[in-house]
């Protein structure tokens, strides 16, 4: 079998994320109260059909139709009444990736004016195309984790194309005041630096500076973060039969096709070879070797 090239496997990288997005479509009856204690997550509710009265930060009573939709920043706990019985679509997310520069998303902040008003949109027609097929996934019970960050980028992308940046800059204005830039830019970097070294200088911080901010902002220590990601997208290229395991070997620098088993044994509990095998539905082929348990 001829090597596949991973120059574009390795661009794929950037989609790789260690962040909580979720999709929930969800019906409430009439005179439900309901209430989102998810205080660590962003959420954007598109209310389907029906009317509801929410409230959360210093808005208070804000009543809310179908068509429209309402963003509810991390830290808020909102609690809304169904007025009659109702049906949203829930994103709820915790990263900023969709905010990248790439995207221009940063030139928002000379939009979004000095006093907060209720975070509230129309859903316009090309984004209901979009809600419209998240929720006939959700409805088919169809769930990857690839499918939520692909739409949630979709739904951003809807925003910026469809909206004027008055409007998105109003709407998204508690998450324009996120500290944003800094996971945006590790997340984009951080596949092209060797260590951990070379990624703070590249942010211009020093080691122990940075290993201190991306603490706060990922919850995890950078080392362990990086290893976590190599881990991800090492199962994403050995899901693709298409690309060898002597093309993945050396793209991330393995000594040897011993050295890849070792890692996979210890980081999957199971060798390459098995992994992808039972990823192809030949369970039976190769049993996993349980003797070196996975690694979180």
């Amino acid at each position: 079998m001829k090597p596949t090239n991973l120059k574009g496997q390795v661009g794929k990288r950037y989609l790789l994320s260690d962040f909580n997005i979720a999709f929930q479509l969800r019906q409430e009856k009439k005179d439900k109260t309901l209430q989102l204690k998810d205080r660590h997550l962003n959420h954007i509710l598109f209310l389907l059909e029906g009317e509801m009265n929410i409230s959360y930060y210093e808005f208070r009573n804000h009543l809310c139709r179908a068509g429209e939709m309402i963003f509810i920043p991390q830290d808020s706990i909102a609690v809304a009444e169904a007025y009659t019985e109702i049906n949203y679509l829930l994103l709820s997310f915790n990263n900023q990736i969709i905010l990248h520069e790439d995207l221009g998303w940063n030139e928002l902040k000379d939009h979004s004016g000095d006093r907060d008003v209720f975070h509230k949109l129309d859903i316009r027609p090309p984004l209901q195309d979009v809600i419209d097929s998240i929720s006939f996934y959700l409805k088919s019970h169809i769930a990857c984790p690839h499918l939520d960050e692909v739409k949630e980028k979709e739904i951003f992308l809807m925003l910026k194309v469809f909206y004027t940046k008055p409007e998105v800059a109003r709407f998204l204005k508690p998450l324009l005041r996120q500290d944003m830039d800094f996971k945006a830019y590790v997340i984009k970097h951080y596949a092209n630096t060797k260590n951990v070294e070379e990624l703070s200088k590249l942010c211009n911080l020093s080691v122990r500076a940075f290993t201190r901010k991306f603490k706060t902002h990922f919850g995890d220590s950078p080392y362990r973060w990086i290893l976590r990601q190599k881990a991800n997208q090492i199962k994403m290229l050995l899901a693709d039969k298409k690309i060898t395991l002597q093309a993945i070997i050396k793209e991330y620098g393995f000594s040897s096709p011993a050295h890849f088993t070792t890692y996979c044994k210890k980081q999957f509990g199971i060798t390459p070879s098995a992994y992808r095998n039972t990823l192809n539905g030949r369970q039976d082929t190769l049993a996993p070797d349980r003797s070196v348990p996975p690694q979180p």
